[in-house]
């Protein structure tokens, strides 16, 4: 392939990083503040409505490390590509 393509794809790799980080981060002081909010209530219906939260927050946060992580990959492979088509 020719370095052209590769360029371009190791570009819109990192605008989807760059693009997921933010997420990322909001996802992880979302676990934060439930983490915290669930230690000051006190059992009963709210507290569960809490851990259900905290749960699918801890989720989420979860999957978009992973795309980050898939992200960094698929960057790593493209520039060992680029680096062992150069003569």
């Amino acid at each position: 392939m020719n370095k052209v393509y590769f360029e371009r794809r190791l570009d819109a790799l990192r605008l989807r990083l760059n693009a997921l980080a933010p997420s990322t981060e909001r996802a992880r002081q979302a676990v934060r503040r439930l983490e915290r909010e669930q230690v000051q209530v006190p059992a009963g219906t709210i507290s569960g409505a809490l851990a259900a939260q905290l749960s699918a927050a801890r989720a989420m946060a979860t999957t978009l490390e992973e795309r980050e992580r898939q992200v960094r990959v698929a960057i790593a492979a493209l520039q060992a590509e680029l680096i062992a088509d150069q003569p």
